[in-house]
């Protein structure tokens, strides 16, 4: 009796061993993949900022708390060469996941003039874990338009003002600009700063309030092929 109750004991000490070091088993791989990557590019004078939101959620519902890369991938063409082959670059980072946001930007001031580049981003959560590439979005790059010239306010009387321009011919680098050149105009009084567009003509007329200090700003943006590539911004001028 006594042989059979130390047999007992010892099979459940050790079947409780045992129990004690067993994992879980793991979540199957769909539902670990990252869900609601997707990205967007916005362009400024010195190239393209690339605004990726990073998930914070997988397939499976479940929290992400890390990643292991996110790459993007970069695809540059030629526009002047006929049949030119493509260039491939993968860039690979490796951000930080904050609970405050999940926006990581990368900037690529590395384009070339009449190049395009094509992009797409996926995102490495762990071995065997990773996203699909994303859809990917096509830019064309121009170097970007010179100053508007002879940027004058001319007051009429103390409640309208006449901004006129002069329609840049060139670029920040001297070559001549193919594409279409519209404006914007940044305003700024005690109010929040406010962007006018402005196309086919190189004036605006603007009403004023008495007395109110008001100071504006120019730039030129460079339609090319459906691209839109702002130019640098004049000093601003102010009238009161």
């Amino acid at each position: 009796m006594k042989k059979i109750k130390k047999f007992l004991f010892l099979f459940g000490l050790g079947f409780l061993i045992l129990s004690c070091g067993k994992k879980t088993e793991p979540f199957p791989i769909e539902e670990s993949i990252p869900k609601g990557l997707s990205f967007e590019i916005k362009l400024n004078t010195q190239g393209a900022e690339i605004l990726v939101y990073l998930p914070i959620k997988t397939q499976g519902g479940y929290s992400l708390n890390k990643i292991k890369k996110l790459i993007i991938e970069k695809t540059e063409v030629p526009l002047d060469i006929p049949k030119a082959k493509k260039k491939r670059k993968v860039i690979k980072i490796s951000p930080k996941l904050h609970s405050a946001g999940n926006l990581f930007i990368y900037n690529d001031y590395n384009l070339k003039h009449r190049h395009q580049y094509t992009y797409r981003v996926k995102v490495v959560k762990d071995f065997l874990v990773e996203t699909p590439f994303t859809e990917p979005i096509t830019i064309f790059w121009h170097n970007p338009p010179g100053l508007p010239q002879s940027f004058q306010l001319r007051l009429f009387g103390k409640d309208a003002v006449l901004i006129t321009w002069k329609k840049p011919k060139k670029d920040i680098y001297g070559l001549f600009l193919e594409g279409e050149v519209f404006y914007e105009i940044e305003k700024r009084s005690e109010e929040k700063p406010n962007f006018i567009k402005v196309r086919g003509k190189e004036e605006y007329f603007d009403e004023l309030k008495p007395g109110e200090k008001v100071c504006y700003s120019i730039r030129a943006i460079l339609n090319f092929r459906g691209t839109l590539i702002p130019g640098p911004k004049t000093p601003y001028k102010c009238v009161k």
